[in-house]
């Protein structure tokens, strides 16, 4: 009889491709043959084969495909292919497998062949039966077609009959179950072969009807057990590893591998599962560990010795070396100071000079160019300082960019000052650090051993004191060690914490000076100077305190009172006179600009107060552009957005006084003091006080003169048509109740 096709016979061949393809974990299958004429493509699963079939791919399929196992199509069948197949892989088909489909009188019909576009090594055990199913299932579905056979019924277990055709007489235990449920209690065991029976020492009926759980004890992995179940409530074939248990409890290591079978509609209707019993394996496998951890043990015996010994001269030389620059550490210099002071006697002075090295500006290299650049600067640093001592010198790195160096023997001191000063002439030049030139600089601190120090932390004490002493003179300077610097250490530490209890004891309070329009007389707004009066100290001088309190970080806190209590005041003025046009100035370090969050604080104080904030005006000086100009700029113009006015304070003073000007966002000068009180008498300073206030006229820039203290200055002011003063002259600095007759009197 002719082959026939109807659509349900086509669309059961197809979805038996798909279900083989996906058995496999394939994306791609084809099936290709006849009953009686010459093969042609009969049915595909992810699109149709991309090139022709042809006859001589028939008979080479026939020649080669001779057995009724799934044969990788590759190079491994002794021959070279057709031009057909590498034609396949060259358009993607990495991966072909090819198995025959056998007819009642044993032959060949077609072939059934599925692809993947990713290489693959093998197929499974499980995936192997599958297909020899499903190629099993569609030659039964061609002969059908072609009438050439027909079965006595359509019963599933006929279908059961065909599946044990396969299996029987494998070597491998096969299990075939139901395809659900995957949970509790499990599918049911429908077929197993006989080399299942013999592994697990089962009968036929004690596994029928029963699930694979029969098989697992408490030492079966959760693990694995959970990547099973993930795999078959997703219908994916999986091959794991596991332990499972024979009928008489006796554990055995299989390698299990499952993939889903279809019927010819496409559904999933069971698991197939072959269990290959890999128990000696394991065990070689284990032997094979235990062997080798033996011998590794043995090893590690024999060279643990030597090991604790290249350990102990590791962790030695780490005690007392610094791993960046291979220097001796500070633990070592105090170690060996410390030998110096106990074996000198108590009534003899030790014979050691010490020399204390700080980088100056060594953050600012880790700022702009980051830690490594500071870790290249360090080693840099640590050689040159190598060539500067002798060989009997004693060089250690002791802190981040501090360095110090021991002199050992009597009468150094003269020789400390030789050698601090070609410290300072090596540090000078430049060092080249990815492109940059950066040129750096110390700060020495020299002492002398004497009957006062009795420990290694007295002495580095009094050296670090020194160091801080020159680094007051400048960078690139030495200072030798003396009782006085003991003493001004002593008294910066008292200032240091009084002032971090100033506030807590509210010891600080606001004075405010008034800035007068030269041409209304009005007062037109105040400067806050704040005031510290301690119990002990009395009146502390601000030029005294103010650095101290940058330098301990307490200029954060109390700046922000300043500005808040500052605020509430001027908004309490001008609900006194609301008329009054009243602004307040408030003097503001780099310090705090240089502080995270220092914008969002002037949000805060200015939305506490009420006040608007065009009436707040931030006082700088032309020190906060020293370091990180850039960033100061950027907190600068985020200040001048929110509607603040910015002020550059004693004008004139500085290196670059017009550049400031021209580069930053600037709305206000205040003509420093020393011009308006050399006006009087010099030529030159007149003509300079001129040409700032012809400068702001040009600029739109607002100029106020500062210290005005005589009549005769104020006149020439007023002459130079300078739009604010203050000074003495005008009004002392105030306490905030002192200002309102003060207002009451300019508005009259």
């Amino acid at each position: 009889m002719a082959f026939g096709s109807t659509e349900s016979h086509q669309n059961a061949l197809n979805l038996l491709v798909k279900a083989a393809a996906y058995s496999a974990d394939c994306p791609n299958g084809f099936l290709i043959g006849s009953v009686e004429a010459n093969w042609s493509l009969l049915a595909s699963y992810g699109g149709e084969p991309p090139l022709p079939f042809d006859t001589s791919i028939e008979w080479w399929l026939k020649s080669n495909l001779t057995d009724r196992q799934p044969i990788i199509i590759n190079d491994a069948l002794g021959q070279s292919l057709p031009v057909y197949f590498h034609q396949l892989r060259s358009l993607g088909h990495k991966f072909v497998v090819g198995v025959a489909i056998w007819g009642e009188e044993e032959e060949m019909i077609g072939v059934l062949l599925v692809s993947s576009p990713w290489p693959q090594q093998r197929l499974s055990t499980a995936q192997v039966y599958a297909l020899q199913t499903h190629a099993a299932l569609v030659g039964q579905t061609l002969q059908l077609q072609a009438g050439l056979y027909l079965p006595k019924q359509k019963t599933f277990l006929e279908r059961l009959r065909l599946l044990e055709s396969v299996v029987v007489n494998a070597k491998d235990a096969i299990l075939i179950t139901e395809a659900e449920p995957i949970d509790q209690p499990g599918p049911r065991i429908v077929y197993c072969n006989p080399a299942f029976l013999t592994t697990t020492g089962y009968t036929l009926s004690e596994v029928i009807g029963q699930t694979p759980r029969i098989l697992q004890c408490d030492d079966t992995s959760r693990a694995t057990l959970d990547l099973i179940r993930k795999a078959l409530s997703s219908w994916q074939p999986i091959e794991v590893e596991l332990i499972n248990t024979r009928r008489d409890g006796s554990q055995f290591w299989v390698e299990l591998s499952i993939v889903p079978v279809a019927n010819e509609k496409g559904w999933f209707t069971h698991w197939v599962s072959v269990q290959r019993d890999i128990t000696e394996r394991k065990k070689s496998e284990h032997l094979a560990l235990q062997a080798l951890a033996d011998r590794e043990e043995k090893v590690a015996l024999e060279s643990r010795l030597k090991e604790r010994e290249r350990i102990e001269e590791e962790l030695s030389y780490a005690a007392y070396h610094d791993d960046l620059t291979a220097l001796h550490n500070r633990a070592y210099l105090m170690a060996l100071l410390s030998d110096l002071l106990n074996n000198s006697g108590q009534e003899q002075a030790p014979d050691a000079t010490v020399l204390f090295l700080d980088l100056d500006r060594f953050k600012f290299v880790n700022d702009s160019l980051g830690h490594g650049a500071g870790d290249i600067l360090l080693e840099v640093v640590a050689r040159r300082l190598e060539n500067c001592i002798r060989e009997e010198d004693i060089l250690a790195r002791v802190g981040g960019d501090e360095f110090a160096i021991l002199l050992m023997g009597g009468n150094q001191s003269s020789l400390a000052i030789e050698l601090a000063q070609r410290v300072v002439d090596q540090l000078s030049l430049p060092i080249v650090i990815e492109g940059h030139d950066i040129f750096t600089s110390c700060s020495i601190g020299i002492v002398t051993a004497d009957m006062t120090h009795t420990s290694p932390e007295d002495l580095l004490r009094d050296a670090d004191i020194a160091m801080y002493a020159a680094k007051k003179q400048g960078r690139g300077r030495w200072a030798v060690f003396d009782v006085s610097m003991r003493e001004v250490a002593i008294n910066a530490l008292v200032m240091q914490n009084a002032l971090k209890q100033a506030l807590v004891n509210n010891e600080f309070s606001i004075a405010y000076q008034p800035i007068y329009s030269i041409f209304t007389g009005e007062i037109s707004g105040v400067e806050a100077l704040v005031r510290w009066h301690h119990p002990v100290l009395g009146q502390v001088p601000s030029d005294r305190f103010i650095a101290v309190a940058e330098d301990i970080g307490v200029i954060h806190e109390l700046g922000h009172w300043v500005m808040q209590k500052g605020c509430a005041e001027l908004q309490r003025w001008k609900t006194e006179f609301p008329k009054l046009k009243l602004h307040l100035n408030v003097n503001v370090s780099g310090v705090e600009l240089n502080r995270p969050g220092y914008l969002n604080q002037i949000k805060e104080i200015l939305a506490q107060s009420g006040i608007n904030a065009r009436d707040l005006q931030v006082e700088i000086t032309e020190s906060i552009f020293l370091y990180q100009p850039d960033k100061i700029a950027q907190v600068l113009e985020s200040i001048r957005e929110l509607g603040v006015r910015i002020a550059l304070d004693d004008f004139g003073t500085g290196y670059s006084a017009l550049g400031y000007i021209d580069r930053y966002p600037i709305d206000a000068i205040k003509i420093d003091q020393s011009f308006v009180s050399r006006m009087m008498t010099f030529q030159r300073s007149d003509a300079i006080v001129r040409s700032i206030l012809s400068l702001g006229r040009a600029l739109d820039i607002d100029i106020t003169a500062e210290g005005v203290e005589t009549q005769p200055q104020l006149q020439r002011l007023r002459e130079m048509e300078c739009p604010f003063v203050q000074g003495y002259l005008l009004s002392y600095p105030v306490k905030a109740e002192e200002i309102l007759p003060l207002l009451k009197l300019t508005m009259t």
